[in-house]
């Protein structure tokens, strides 16, 4: 499982042809490791975005469908972007769980500008996460995802939510558990049985989910909702909810 980071870099001076980012992550506190993990990006100009990263929408005929992804290729503006993927958690002996969500991001920039290869400071950045929730008091919604970008909008994505009465009554491992509708062939049964479970439970409903990033970082974020399955397809809905600036 992972998120979506952008990274920036703005030409200082002429004659650069390239601009690759290297980066890696470790435990809090341990200094990166180049030779056992590396990924390295090249960052072109201007850049390109994705717009679409995971989430579903309800089509004019009701049914229940993955979202395209949207590529958008933006104009050389003299600054280099490249959307990166970095881990929700990572391994840490150390954790009791074997895994942590706090952990040290690392990078540095490798530029080529005339025929000559020049190399930035390294930059360290804590990776922390965060929980946030949705009070569902009306009982109408039958799922839930935080719609996030760090720092702007430049990379949208979708994170599921859950309610916690929800695993303490069906279980961590329930085939109707929200993230598991993407992976599923039969959307439409899904979202009928999943509808049926969140209505045993009590009100209000909590929807919980985590969002990742840089601590300090902020975060732009709406909730992107839908409501309980319905047997009357025009009676099925979708939408986008709130906006909250907040931080990490």
């Amino acid at each position: 499982m992972s998120f979506y980071i952008k990274r920036s870099y703005v030409d200082n001076g002429p004659s650069i042809e390239l601009v690759n980012i290297h980066y890696t992550w470790t435990p809090m506190g341990q200094p990166p490791d180049w030779e056992a993990h590396r990924e390295t990006r090249a960052m072109p100009r201007g850049g390109v975005l994705v717009r679409g990263m995971g989430g579903t929408t309800v089509a004019e005929s009701g049914d229940y469908v993955q979202s395209a992804s949207e590529r958008i290729e933006l104009p050389d503006d003299g600054v280099r972007r490249k959307v990166i993927r970095l881990p929700k958690a990572i391994q840490d002996p150390s954790a009791s769980a074997g895994y942590t969500e706090n952990y040290a991001f690392h990078h540095y920039y490798e530029v080529f500008r005339g025929g000559k290869r020049e190399q930035s400071p390294l930059y360290t950045e804590e990776i922390v996460s965060k929980e946030v929730e949705y009070v569902d008091f009306q009982g109408n919604l039958g799922g839930m995802c935080i719609f996030w970008s760090l720092y702007d909008w430049d990379s949208p994505q979708y994170q599921p939510t859950e309610v916690r009465e929800f695993i303490e009554r069906y279980g961590e491992d329930d085939a109707h558990r929200s993230h598991k509708f993407y992976g599923t062939e039969d959307k439409e049964n899904f979202s009928r049985i999943r509808s049926e479970k969140l209505s045993s439970l009590a009100l209000p409903r909590r929807f919980v989910g985590k969002i990742y990033g840089p601590k300090g970082s902020e975060v732009h974020q709406r909730w992107h909702v839908g409501g309980m399955w319905s047997p009357n397809r025009s009676e099925r809905w979708e939408d986008y909810w709130g906006y909250v600036v907040h931080t990490l």
